[in-house]
């Protein structure tokens, strides 16, 4: 739905009674001819900031975008200088359908982050109740007394999220699409959509902007994409803590878990998944463990007899010291050996990392080698033929002397070689962290041992009862097998429960990348190809008009990445002159327009350009700009440009061409002036 500027409107309420401008507007190309200083930014200005858009015409502060005749006092045609009591913009446009006048104060009692809209033309706003409308706070795009919601709803738009740089997605505000329409004078014409909002946390909002004018179908495309993507990234996350939840409990019987991957994979399956303890030399399934504690627990038969001599119960006592201080000696060589392995582990692990991060650099190097030889930057030169540009003589690029049959490998060749040992030492070192744990496992478990074999020994050296002590260390050898079958048991029962919550998380993983893996391997869609190149052939067939000459016009491409002009490949910044500059942005904006028409994009159907002729353009590239502007929107549209252009070059220059002009001769004064 097109946006029409029919008619602007600044009042300024003084001690000296009331002073402003008022222009009638009309469709096609409108020239508002004033001279320079006289006020003509000021009426640009003030369009932008009826429509609620002066945080998209570069100013770094907050305050109206006025100069100080709206704001504290102006001087009169007669040089006296009165002050200002309140001033206001009135703003009368209209789409398809309706036609209303916005009114927003600039200074006085009225807050200034409201605008008042009226369903009535300019002159009968005093016979109708305005519908205040907020803006700068929360809800201004999502509720029903929010202007850019009102102004979307009136513009056609449905104003979409988009991805910021918190992770989610913020409002697609009307600010940031502003300067794909209007260009202000002090800082839009530095390039294109030179005064786009960063604040508002959106990414790549020059990109959004362009996509959202052109109605792409990318923007659906990447809103489905980052679902996908953070639904599937909090899988991973509870996933994650899952398995920490596992390995807490793999940690209680002083076991590891294992067949849990760090994050869901394709071959995941959970019947593999199972504890698993380290005994001496050999891993066995907690399962296992279980049976085995259960049969000891079966052959432990009970005293049949109390020993009652002291003699012999000395004997017994000091057995069975001499059992357990066997046995400590025994473990101790074990846990020695463990640590060994341990450090030895945790060598190999360091090592791995180092490699891996030497890989990586190495990696980033032979992609860089790759960009710069993709870049084509040497082909036409005679640097990669091998010969000396002084001599003739012919070079090897090689540091080492090489037989014809020798064979180097291309940078290709060593960035495949490069990944691939990336993976396989990713792969060593998954493998020793897995390792790591169950060393980890295994000394606590042999700690914990030697700890109650020492407890053991103490408490039997001193009780004064031998015949208590033995009695009690048989009990507490049965009670210490019965409460190990039972922390196996609860172990076993928590590892089902997180068999069955990793099995429904897996599922809901494989569905969601087979849902990402259905969406469009390039983020444009056929329609969309349609317009980029649309928009292509309309910016350097104007371009060719426009006498661009920094280099070739068949150079530029509109780039799928960011939809800006590029030159092979890379965006064009200091490579073309300042006036290329401003034919460039007259272009561009110009064929979003047209794009506009031809396809029926979400673009206003305006362009507004403050002072077109930057950089001293040639006149004959400003005339050509003039034809182009007022042919382009001769069936359809709405083309302003407010310009210091002497009036008799304007009238040449579009002798034939259907447009309007509103001129204001410099010796009746600046454009703010007293009403008679």
């Amino acid at each position: 739905m097109s946006i029409e500027i029919v008619r602007l409107k600044i009042v300024a309420n003084t001690n000296d009674g009331v002073y402003g401008v008022d222009i009638p507007f009309k469709t096609g190309l409108f020239l508002l001819r004033v001279e320079n200083t006289h006020g003509k930014s000021t009426c640009m200005n003030a369009i932008a900031y009826a429509l609620g858009m002066e945080r998209a015409l570069g100013q770094s502060g907050t305050r109206p975008p006025f100069p100080a005749s709206l704001t504290k006092s102006l001087l009169t045609k007669e040089g006296k200088e009165v002050s200002i009591i309140s001033s206001y913009v009135l703003l009368q446009i209209k789409n398809d359908k309706n036609m209303v006048t916005l009114k927003r104060a600039i200074v006085g009692a009225t807050d200034n982050n409201i605008i008042n809209v009226f369903e009535a033309p300019l002159d009968l706003v005093p016979l109708h109740s305005p519908k205040p409308l907020y803006l700068h706070r929360e809800g201004d795009t999502s509720r029903d007394l929010g202007f850019y919601y009102w102004f979307g709803k009136f513009a056609g738009w449905n104003i979409p999220l988009v991805p910021n740089h918190n992770g989610g997605e913020s409002p697609l505000y009307p600010s940031v699409i502003f300067p794909t329409w209007f260009v202000e004078q002090k800082k839009g014409w530095s390039s294109i959509q030179a005064t786009t909002p960063t604040y508002f946390n959106i990414k790549e909002p020059k990109k959004r902007a362009v996509e959202f004018v052109l109605s792409l179908d990318v923007n659906e495309n990447i809103k489905k994409r980052n679902s996908l993507k953070s639904k599937i990234d909090d899988i991973v996350y509870q996933w994650k803590l899952i398995k920490r939840k596992a390995d807490l409990i793999s940690a209680k019987v002083s076991g590891v878990v294992t067949g849990i991957p760090e994050q869901p994979e394709s071959k995941f399956d959970n019947y593999k998944i199972d504890i698993v303890i380290k005994t001496e030399e050999r891993v066995i399934s907690i399962i296992d463990v279980k049976s085995s504690l259960e049969n000891e627990l079966r052959e432990y038969s009970p005293l049949e007899e109390t020993i009652s001599d002291n003699y012999s119960l000395e004997l017994a006592t000091l057995e069975s010291i001499r059992e357990h201080t066997d046995k400590i000696k025994d473990l101790e060589i074990l846990l020695q050996n463990v640590s060994d392995e341990r450090s030895y582990i945790h060598y190999q692990i360091s090592a791995t990392k180092r490699r891996i991060s030497n890989l990586l650099d190495d990696k980033r190097k032979y992609e860089d080698i790759r960009k710069v030889a993709d870049s084509n930057t040497f082909e036409n030169s005679s640097i990669l033929i091998n010969e000396c540009p002084t001599c003739g003589a012919g070079f090897s690029d090689n540091l080492l002397e090489l037989s014809a049959k020798d064979n180097v490998m291309t940078y290709e060749d060593s960035l495949s070689f490069i990944k691939e040992q990336i993976k396989a030492f990713e792969f060593v070192l998954n493998d020793s962290d897995k390792q790591l744990q169950i060393k980890q496992a295994e000394q606590k478990q042999l700690e914990t041992e030697i700890a109650n074999l020492r407890s053991n020994i103490l408490r039997l050296k001193s009780h004064k009862n031998p015949s208590i002590a033995i009695q009690e260390d048989y009990l507490r050898k049965k009670i210490n097998l019965e409460n190990g079958i039972n922390d196996i048991d609860e172990a076993l029962n928590e590892l089902l429960q997180i068999k069955l919550d990793l099995e429904t998380l897996f599922k809901r993983y494989m569905q969601l990348t087979g849902e990402r893996k259905k969406l469009p391997t390039s983020v444009l869609s056929v329609k969309d190809f349609e317009k980029v190149k649309f928009l292509n052939q309309s910016l350097k067939s104007r371009l060719e008009k426009y006498t661009f000459s920094s280099f070739k016009v068949e150079q530029i491409e509109i780039s799928d990445e960011n939809y800006l002009p590029t030159r092979e490949g890379f965006d064009i910044g200091f490579e073309v002159s300042a006036s290329d500059g401003i034919r460039m942005i007259w272009g561009y904006l110009i064929s979003l327009f047209m794009v506009g028409k031809k396809f029926g994009t979400n673009h206003p159907g305006i362009v507004i350009f403050d002072e077109p002729r930057q950089q001293e353009t040639n006149k004959f590239s400003f005339s050509e700009l003039l034809k182009d502007a007022a042919r382009s929107s001769v069936d359809g549209g709405q083309i302003i440009f407010a310009t210091s252009e002497e009036e008799d070059v304007l009238v040449q220059a579009l002798v034939g061409e259907k447009y309007t002009m509103c001129a204001f001769k410099k010796a009746d004064g600046k454009l703010i002036r007293k009403f008679a």
